[in-house]
């Protein structure tokens, strides 16, 4: 009896381990993205330990369908690393398959527990990449005051200029996409608002960085 009853509960076991990846297939956010929109939840929380492949997948395949994007919820460097990696990984997916394209909207959010944290909304775009080569140079560090970075986005956006931040590292993506988002509170009375294209690139032979193309469009 003890025999059988300790088989069982090995075949139990087995039976389990195998379905275990199956179940968390069929529950994966990039496959329940639809039932997530119809309950109202469109908004996706990233930790410093998400996968930016995961995410993109889900941004890209909402892309496609009729259905809005996403908002990334980011709070603290890591996360908002992830968050940014993933929109720009999304882009390059969209890139292969057709001419769709998603850009991302920088706001502050005020979170439950008393942080601020940062709500990355996504839209879609037309591609296009005419122009990007006269945009206004501009970089990022860990140590950037995003303020100061901010303020001069904001003169660029009223002036119409097309600009580009170059970020490498997490805490130098923190600050840049901190100072978008308060370019784009400086400007909101204005009729103007600020879009950003994220994509990586490569600086300094071999080193992988963020660029983060600005579009000011009209509201």
């Amino acid at each position: 009896m003890a025999v059988s009853i300790i088989r069982e509960a090995s075949d139990m076991d087995v039976d389990a381990d195998v379905d275990a990846p199956k179940a968390a297939a069929a529950t994966h956010m990039s496959r329940t993205f639809f039932e997530r929109i119809e309950r109202g939840n469109n908004l996706t929380k990233m930790g410093a330990s998400s996968h930016p492949r995961d995410t993109a997948r889900l941004i890209a395949a909402q892309a496609r369908a009729c259905v809005d994007c996403p908002t990334l919820q980011v709070v603290g460097p890591q996360s908002t690393n992830q968050g940014v990696k993933a929109i720009a990984i999304a882009r390059a997916f969209l890139k292969e398959s057709n001419d769709t394209d998603v850009c991302m909207q920088p706001e502050f959010t005020q979170l439950e527990d008393g942080h601020t944290g940062i709500l990355l909304s996504i839209r879609k775009k037309v591609r296009r990449t005419s122009g990007e080569a006269e945009a206004q140079q501009l970089k990022a560090a860990s140590s950037t005051d995003a303020r100061v970075l901010g303020g001069a986005i904001s003169s660029f956006a009223r002036e119409g200029k097309r600009m580009v931040i170059i970020a490498i590292g997490a805490g130098s993506i923190n600050q840049a996409v901190k100072a978008i988002a308060i370019a784009r509170k400086n400007i909101e009375e204005e009729a103007i608002d600020i879009l950003c294209k994220p994509e990586f690139t490569e600086v300094n032979e071999g080193t992988t960085a963020l660029r983060l193309l600005l579009l000011v469009e009209q509201t």
